[in-house]
């Protein structure tokens, strides 16, 4: 039985405590046979997985970065990055201040914004975000469920925007585990910098 699951929709919240799942199964498990161990951490892999996927949206992510970037440059009526001044968790609204604007918006403008809960992104922290969003009302922004909407601070969270990892070998360690989600977070920064050098090329 291959011991790589091939899950890349996960979510990228779901990646990572997959690989602190992986750890502590080991650990719990390593008296038994390899053989028994292996079908056990599978059985509830899949239990798990299929748990957290009832739960979220089912979003159509494209394998090339590039055509999602292209997709939502047309597609979105406002691209800017933005400084997050408020957030409502229960309503999923927050206020947004444009700090640099791509397309559809005034630097400086002050908008209220809506997310999608289930499909995310969500926008769920502080700090600065790159924002791809339409128009809800007047004032009123929505982000483009799917999209590629993420903050500065933590953008491996949108996996449409970088790809997530495959899922950890069932006897991956806890030091390889750090290592992958490192060069992840890494990976995901060097994407947001790219594209953000691309939105001002074209809007020149």
């Amino acid at each position: 039985m291959n011991n790589m699951l091939n899950l890349s929709h996960i979510s990228a919240q779901i990646w990572m405590a997959l690989c602190g799942f992986v750890t502590h199964i080991n650990k719990l498990a390593v008296s038994l046979p390899k053989k028994m161990r292996i079908k056990i951490l599978t059985i509830l892999f899949w239990t798990f997985l299929i748990s957290s996927k009832s739960l979220a949206c089912d979003c159509k992510i494209s394998k090339n970065l590039k055509d999602i970037q292209k997709r939502e440059f047309t597609e979105s009526k406002y691209i800017f990055i933005g400084e997050i001044l408020k957030i409502d968790s229960k309503k999923h609204t927050f206020e947004i201040k444009v700090i640099e604007s791509f397309k559809g918006v005034l630097n400086g403008k002050v908008y209220r914004g809506i997310y999608n809960q289930s499909c995310g992104p969500i926008i769920d922290k502080s700090g600065k975000w790159l924002i791809y969003a339409n128009r809800k009302s007047d004032n009123l922004i929505q982000i483009r469920a799917c999209g590629i909407t993420r903050s500065f601070k933590n953008p491996e969270s949108i996996i449409s925007a970088t790809k997530i990892p495959n899922p950890p070998p069932l006897n991956q360690t806890k030091s390889q585990n750090m290592k992958v989600q490192s060069n992840w977070k890494l990976r995901a920064k060097s994407d947001l910098e790219n594209e953000i050098a691309e939105l001002r090329k074209k809007t020149k």
